[in-house]
């Protein structure tokens, strides 16, 4: 009986020792790791790239739009103000009065006063400069008036002359003459803002409007 019992034994020892060594075997590369690997990969391959091609957020200015509207007669011309006035209230626009007819001013700019005026004024006729004088009252005065031209190139000549007395800082301003009329030119970055404008001209059939480049002023 005894061998039979030293056989049993034997067989419980080898069946232990095949389960303990089991676990210290090499497993195949392929079964343990490549479903993780994968995963990773196809998340890697997806990402990148559109990490890469992501659009880039840009400020982009919008453009400004101009129109003219040009003749409204002496009575028209007041009020379409007032309605251009409400329109730039309830909306993103603006509107300048541009005079039809204008002339050029050679100026030197406004001074702190009357008395700094009339000294400068003093110094140009030491300098030869003729024609002069203080401006007196507007948004103008105590600056120094130095003549108006019928057109740009005589106000140049005009500067170019007191300028070679040693006279610097001199400037030309548009002016208004007197007795013109006015067209407007209205601004505005919202075409809608634009659009709005042909319901208020039909109250004047004669007047017209276009649409042209915004002034660089």
């Amino acid at each position: 009986m005894k061998w039979i019992v030293w056989v049993l034994l034997a067989l419980n020892l080898a069946v232990a020792g095949f389960f303990i060594g089991r676990a210290y075997w090499p497993q195949a590369a392929s079964a343990q790791n490549a479903p993780m690997n994968v995963d990773r990969l196809s998340l890697r391959s997806q990402s990148a790239p559109a990490s890469r091609v992501a659009p880039q957020q840009q400020a982009v200015q919008a453009e400004a739009l101009c129109v003219e509207w040009r003749g409204l007669s002496e009575e028209e011309y007041p009020q379409a103000r007032e309605q251009l006035k409400a329109l730039a209230n309830e909306r993103v626009m603006s509107f300048t009065e541009v005079p039809l007819n204008t002339r050029h001013w050679v100026i030197f700019p406004p001074l702190p006063s009357a008395e700094s005026a009339g000294a400068k004024l003093g110094e140009l006729a030491a300098a030869g400069v003729q024609d002069a004088f203080v401006v007196r009252d507007g948004v103008w005065r105590n600056a120094i008036s130095l003549g108006l031209y019928a057109n740009d190139e005589a106000a140049r000549r005009r500067v170019r002359e007191v300028e070679d007395r040693g006279v610097l800082g001199t400037r030309v301003e548009l002016q208004p003459r007197q007795g013109t009329e006015y067209y407007f030119v209205i601004r505005s970055e919202d075409p809608d803002a634009l659009k709005s404008l042909g319901g208020i001209k039909q109250a004047y059939p004669n007047s017209q409007q276009s649409r042209v480049a915004c002034p660089s002023y």
